[in-house]
């Protein structure tokens, strides 16, 4: 009897330290949220079925935390969803039931709707355990730019509401604005490029401005993060401004452009000197600038777009180091040039013939070297006012393809589709040249009629964080554009990267006076490192008022190494 009842209570403490030691099993299981995200209905006349793909990969990053909360995955959601034959608009009722099949404890499930330029989320966040009510998110804007700022906002929202977690995201829209102290007083800040290093005619590698003055502003910090250069102050203009090696010694030159003539300079230990002044002829005005070998020779050509004096008709020319002198291999040419810096073919040449009296029209073509000219090959489809020199092409998507990108004839960024079509567009404008085209009078009584040309837009490829970047101006206009004329007060530059949905911002120059007509990306001072390097217009000058124009080139260090680190 006393054997059994030891048998008894053997079994007995047994299945307690079972159930205990289950229970902590299931304990510890069940802090581990698993949520299942349903694709998002996507409302549109337009095909936007691309924005699926993106809010599912926005939420997941956002929500997931290892050892607290687990995103099912995109595969099993589809195949629940298959399963419960679940189609069309989810309501509350079919998301209980995928999620039960997915043994989820939470569902996400939505819409997003776009009515000409306004756009709304709406989206339910369903407690499959009954514990908690349903929660709703609803918001709109006017812009679809916005729909990355609204999913960021209902993800920090699901968090601090469902998991008690709150976010960067959260804790700023919630606090309130702080009060800013008074800075100290430092020699060393200054609000304008122009004041930071004195005019002694040269970039001083160990010259630079205090990391709180001049650099570029991380996006995610608000911390100025890089170095910062300027030269001498110039007394003419500067049109343009591009990167290569031009005479064959492999060091990079910095090519810029006047109005009326084309100057070299390198960075050599230290300095950053005049390296040669090419003239143009009275007949041309210079606008943009290019570089690269194109007819694979060794040594870099100079694209040079530019106008008769007029404004009214093209007259380029290319120029070319013959081991002696730059000498002109084509002129009289009625083409824009362009080189687009494509991560798998290099550096290509693209070229378009406006037609007569439209600056903002024609094909764009990708150009080649043959039998000693430059002709066009194979066509680059873009909406039908594209303008080249505010065109190019890179892996905008970070998807291991070109994709082409341009400025809209209204300044807005646009992301063009493999048909021509805008695959996504900026909700504001960048840019702003003061290029223009003088194209015939269309209103009787009109004084002028100026076309402006876009500015430049650089892709980047960021080797240390392997995604592409997308580099523009922007350019602040006292007009805002609804003038004949433009005057620039204040210029900053930003960098983007795709998410999925759309251009997110990484970083951002200080606002500078001036403005900024022209810039490149590129070893300028050949230490290694990529470098932002821009023309920036201090003053523009006036023959009238007997003033003359100053301008300056700026330079930002970049944080990625032109060749990877193994």
């Amino acid at each position: 009897m006393k054997h059994i009842k030891k048998r008894i209570l053997s079994l007995v403490l047994s299945g307690i330290m079972i159930a205990a030691l289950g229970g902590v099993h299931c304990a510890l299981a069940a802090d581990v949220k698993r949520i299942a995200l349903l694709p998002f209905k996507i409302n549109s006349e337009k095909d936007l079925s691309f924005l699926r793909d993106g809010i599912f990969d926005m939420l997941s990053t956002r929500l997931a935390k290892e050892g607290q909360v687990e995103v099912i995955s995109r595969a099993q959601v589809d195949a629940a969803m298959q399963s419960t034959a679940a189609s069309g608009a989810v309501n509350e009722a079919a998301a209980r039931s995928i999620g039960t099949r997915l043994n989820a404890d939470f569902v996400l499930f939505g819409s997003l709707t776009v009515l000409g330029e306004n756009v709304s989320i709406d989206s339910k966040m369903v407690d499959i355990s009954g514990s908690q009510p349903t929660m709703t998110f609803f918001d709109q804007s006017q812009d679809l730019g916005a729909v990355i700022t609204k999913i960021n906002l209902m993800a920090a929202d699901i968090n601090d509401k469902i998991f008690g977690r709150q976010t960067q995201t959260k804790a700023k829209a919630k606090a309130p604005p702080a009060a800013q102290p008074t800075p100290a007083k430092r020699a060393d800040i200054h609000a304008h490029p122009e004041s930071v290093l004195e005019d002694d005619g040269f970039i001083g590698q160990g010259k630079q401005a205090a990391a709180d003055s001049s650099g570029i502003i991380s996006a995610a910090t608000g911390e100025s993060q890089a170095q910062f250069w300027k030269s001498a102050n110039f007394k003419y203009l500067i049109n343009g401004v591009a990167l290569g090696d031009v005479d064959g010694d492999g060091k990079i030159e910095t090519v810029t452009i006047t109005p009326d003539g084309v100057i070299i300079f390198r960075s050599e230990g230290g300095q950053f000197r005049k390296i040669t002044e090419i003239g143009a002829s009275n007949s041309k005005n210079l606008a943009a600038v290019d570089v690269a070998d194109i007819n694979d020779n060794g040594f870099a050509e100079i694209f040079v777009t530019s106008f008769n004096p007029q404004k009214t008709m093209l007259n380029s020319y290319v120029l070319e180091f013959d081991g002696t002198n730059f000498t002109k291999i084509v002129d009289g040419s009625y083409w824009i040039y362009r080189v687009a810096n494509t991560p798998a073919r290099g550096k290509i040449l693209l070229g378009q013939r406006p037609r007569i009296g439209k600056s903002f029209s024609g094909t764009i073509f990708e150009m080649t070297w043959q039998n000693g000219e430059y002709v066009p090959s194979a066509d680059i489809k873009t909406p039908r006012t594209t303008n080249l020199l505010g065109l190019t092409l890179g892996d905008v998507l970070n998807s291991d393809q070109e994709t082409a990108i341009a400025y809209r004839d209204n300044d807005h960024i646009r992301i063009i589709d493999p048909s021509g079509g805008a695959l996504w567009e900026s909700p504001e404008r960048f840019g702003g040249s003061m290029m223009y085209y003088d194209a015939p009078w269309n209103d009787r009584g009109q004084i002028e009629n100026k076309q402006y040309f876009p500015m430049r837009l650089v892709v980047w490829q960021n080797l240390a964080k392997k995604e592409s970047e997308v580099i523009a101006v922007k350019n602040h206009d006292l007009t805002n554009r609804k003038l004949t004329f433009r005057k620039f007060t204040k210029t900053h530059i930003e960098s983007f990267s795709w998410d999925g949905i759309g251009l997110r911002p990484n970083w951002k120059t200080r606002t500078m006076t001036g403005y900024i007509p022209d810039y490149s990306v590129g070893d300028y001072d050949n230490d290694g490192q990529d470098e932002l390097i821009a023309a920036l217009i201090l003053k523009e000058g006036a023959v009238v008022l007997l003033t003359e124009p100053k301008s300056t080139i700026i330079a930002y260090e970049l944080s990625s190494p032109q060749k990877p680190e193994f």
